[in-house]
């Protein structure tokens, strides 16, 4: 059976895709690498991190959600033993707000943790109902310190790993969400155009597709993972 290592999005914990992973049983098993909560590491840091903590056995493959996409660029650039696959699920190969890289600094300080239910909800879900969006005491980001979601940031808006994705060899799947309002298309072209060889799936699902539309993404994975049954 192939592993599926599952790299998180901004907050590092992967707390609130337990059912994508449950879809995903029997044909294929997943584990998250779940990053410090306490710790201000970039990208630099955390990439160590995770090669450490990726299987030393068997071959897997390696979803990046959202904020690790460069992680994982960056590992299959070079990649360790056993890894067979990629795939990039909302995500980004470069800062994807570049409109904003002149004053980084200050955008890392957004309340991201704070924001009302009123603008997550069509920020994050695509809806206009505030109830759609977990209550702040449900949000697995509230776990993570302030500094270290900063340092997240910062990492974002400086990010630029297209000259690794250039040299991407392994399979690539590039799941992209129609009503992102996060990841803009022009950072989903920069992933496609990078890696030609990629297969692109398109999920009608807001930024949070995982979470969202856990079943059309189980899907989507399942079909990537068949090559290799």
């Amino acid at each position: 059976m192939l592993k599926l290592i599952i790299l998180p999005g901004l907050d590092g914990t992967g707390a609130r895709i337990r059912p994508f992973m449950l879809r995903l049983e029997p044909a294929a098993r997943a584990h998250i690498i779940a990053y410090p909560t306490d710790r201000a590491l970039g990208y630099a840091e955390l990439e160590p991190l995770i090669r450490a903590a990726l299987p030393a056995e068997g071959r897997y493959a390696l979803l990046a959600e959202s904020f690790s996409g460069p992680l994982a660029i960056r590992i299959a650039a070079d990649p360790p033993a056993g890894l067979a696959g990629v795939i990039l699920c909302g995500t980004f190969a470069k800062n994807p707000f570049p409109w904003l890289r002149p004053v980084r600094a200050l955008a890392a300080w957004l309340p991201v943790k704070s924001l009302p239910r009123w603008l997550r909800a069509p920020l994050m879900w695509d809806s206009r109902d505030p109830r759609d969006a977990p209550p702040r005491s449900m949000r697995s980001i509230t776990r993570v310190a302030a500094a270290v979601v900063r340092r997240r940031l910062r990492e974002v808006l400086r990010a630029d790993e297209t000259r690794r994705l250039a040299a991407l060899k392994l399979p690539v799947l590039i799941l992209t969400a129609a009503r992102d309002r996060i990841v803009p298309r022009s950072a989903t072209r920069i992933l496609v155009q990078g890696t030609p060889h990629a297969q692109v799936v398109e999920i009608d699902a807001p930024h949070l597709m995982l979470q969202a539309r856990p079943n059309e993404c189980a899907t989507a994975v399942l079909r990537f993972l068949e090559r290799w049954n």
